[in-house]
């Protein structure tokens, strides 16, 4: 699957659908995104835009009152749509190695990873070393 480039509004609404783990309806993507760009009332221009860009689906159905409303889940995981950033940057496309070595040392040397979280990197490089 291709992944979508998305606008900044757009992927607010992506991180807060990846956030939950759940499939949301309009209602509780507004009532969830507290730190919006977007104004509530563009919620369905946003939805739409999603839905056309097919990064999003409709996953069902949900009863709000006496109106029913789709519910939406994201079509692709949060590890993808970040690699995907990743490579539409300027850098990456230029020098992608050094590029994901800085990425992962800033992140590396910036979080608190446990020693599982290193050991599945660790893992992850020498599958791909063979």
């Amino acid at each position: 699957m291709k992944i979508p480039k998305l606008s900044k509004s757009e992927q607010e609404i992506m991180d807060v659908l990846w956030a939950e783990g759940r499939p949301l309806s309009r209602a509780e993507i507004l009532e969830l995104s507290t730190e919006k760009s977007w104004k509530p009332s563009s919620i369905h221009i946003l939805l739409n835009s999603l839905l056309d860009k097919q990064a999003i689906v409709v996953d069902g159905f949900s009863k709000t009152g006496s109106h029913y409303g789709r519910t939406f889940a994201p079509a692709f995981a949060e590890g993808e749509g970040m690699a995907t950033q990743i490579k539409q940057m300027v850098s990456y496309q230029r020098r992608p190695g050094e590029t994901v070595s800085t990425i992962f040392s800033a992140l590396i040397e910036d979080n608190n990873l446990t020693n599982e979280d290193l050991d599945k990197l660790e893992e992850i490089l020498r599958r791909n070393k063979s």
